[in-house]
Order: C-alpha cells, then structure tokens, then sequence
C-alpha cells in the first residue's frame, strides 16, 4: 500500500466486547508524561474478532522472546512476571 504512513505509539488502551477487541494506539509527548496526564493524542485504533486477538498473542510472545534471546530482557516496568511461563 503506497499511501501507509508509519505512526509511533508510546500509549496503549484496549477495549473488550462480547465479538471484538478495540485497540488505541497513542503518542504522549514527554511533557505529559512528568505531569502523569491522561491525555494523549491518538495515532490509531484497530478493531479485532476476539479470535484474532487469541491466535496473535502467542505470536506477539514468540517474537518478543526471540529478541530477549539474543538481546537481553526488555523492561516492562509494572507487569514482572506477569504472563512469563
């Protein structure tokens, strides 16, 4: 697709329903975050079937034990241990 532009997010929220999950995907600029402000501009949202969602988390888990494999573990301050099997 020619006309995709390539956006950054540093903000993440998810939305669960019965059918779908919706993801928001935001950038929050530095100075909201030393004020710990909600606010964020939102760069993109994703609507997924909850079957969709399901089959790529394992995918998601592969690829980030990949990189920690050869690179070392990457911060994930709040969830230690969290989901580590």
């Amino acid at each position: 697709m020619a006309d995709e532009t390539p956006v950054y997010a540093n903000v993440f929220e998810a939305t669960i329903g019965p059918y779908d999950v919706v993801f928001d995907f935001g950038f929050r600029t530095p100075e909201q975050g030393r004020r710990q402000s909600p606010d964020y501009e939102r760069v993109a949202r994703i609507a997924m079937s909850l079957a969709h969602v399901k089959t790529m988390i394992p995918i998601m888990a592969k690829l980030v034990a990949q990189y920690e494999e050869q690179w070392g573990e990457v911060p994930s301050p709040g969830f230690e241990g969290f989901a580590k099997e």
